[in-house]
């Protein structure tokens, strides 16, 4: 069953702060000019501390999943080893990615090494993305964003995994999620509009389910057949098709530093969530823009920038940024 999320009364620092955002917008004519203002205004500071100590490791490693292309797999090496660091000690992972072939032979070496050099007992394992949603509309210039959902078809041996974007950083290890039980849920993740829909940045998909009840075949015709009301399409084909069966889970789980007032003004911020938010974020995603490999200088961009410089690629990102 999913889990019903109360709008929050805001205390009263946040309150002065909104009314405050709210009056000096009314002289700014611009929205980009408004959502800054909000930005920085409404943001939640983020204490990452130092990973968790360690504790017994988990006997088993957690199945994790990240899909990408050529374009996007450096900034998926970084997202990688966040993970592993952070949960060094505390548990291994089998780490699954969608790919295609613009993913080189070459990538596919130098990030299987990375995950071999930090975390000698976790794994990388490759998989090829299949063409089931090739005519499908895309805001991109591939099929990249459907590669999660062929997760059930591609791993049939798993009966669920977690799923993470690949701008996003991990400042916990993922064990809470790995011994959470979905029941009949085909989804959990963070509320990010009313009603129950998720940004599915990070997920956990219940891949036996979603096979038994035949919905991936589905996801094609439906995706070709009906016109969705925002531009991720794909993550609003999952939240139309799984809708009633989407289990929420708590902020921390998916911390949009960009998008947090929005969060907050639509009631997904609970105010249990406040000090999670501060000391205990599992990752920070950086959807919407900038993306911290673009632009140094922004809330949490630096923190970006630590776990790149323990990555192979870290050179490049900076030649980039630099030209």
């Amino acid at each position: 069953m999913s889990s019903a999320v109360n709008k929050p009364r805001r205390p009263v620092v946040e309150q002065l702060k909104w009314f405050l955002a709210s009056i000096i917008c009314i002289f700014v004519p611009s929205k980009k000019g408004r959502q800054f203002i909000r930005y920085y205004l409404l943001r939640t500071r983020v204490y990452p501390g130092r990973p968790l100590l360690p504790v017994k490791k988990r006997p088993r490693p957690i199945h994790v999943a990240f899909c990408f292309d050529g374009w996007s797999a450096r900034q998926a090496g970084v997202t990688v080893v966040s993970l592993l660091v952070n949960s060094k000690n505390r548990a291994s992972y089998n780490i699954h990615c969608v790919v295609d072939d613009t993913v080189t032979p070459e990538i596919r070496a130098v990030l299987t090494n990375m995950v071999r050099e930090t975390d000698p007992d976790s794994s990388l394992n490759f998989l090829t993305a299949n063409h089931d949603f090739d005519q499908c509309p895309t805001r991109h210039s591939t099929a990249a964003p459907y590669y999660r959902l062929m997760l059930p078809v591609l791993l049939p041996e798993l009966d669920d995994i977690i799923y993470a974007d690949v701008d996003a950083l991990f400042l916990r290890d993922l064990i809470g999620l790995a011994e959470l039980d979905l029941g009949d849920n085909l989804l959990a993740g963070i509320q990010e509009r009313p009603g129950g829909y998720i940004n599915t940045g990070l997920m956990i998909m219940n891949l036996a389910r979603l096979r038994q009840e035949g919905i991936y075949e589905t996801w094609p015709e439906i995706r070709l057949q009906q016109q969705f009301p925002n531009r991720f399409h794909d993550q609003d084909l999952l939240n139309i098709t799984c809708r009633g069966r989407i289990l929420l889970l708590p902020v921390k789980y998916n911390f949009c530093p960009l998008l947090y007032y929005n969060f907050y003004r639509w009631g997904a911020v609970l105010p249990q969530d406040h000090h999670s938010l501060k000391y205990d974020v599992v990752m920070a995603h950086y959807a919407g823009e900038p993306k911290p490999w673009s632009l140094k200088r922004f809330y949490m961009s630096k923190l970006w920038w630590d776990y790149a410089r323990l990555t192979p690629f870290y050179e490049s990102f900076l030649a980039e940024l630099k030209s």
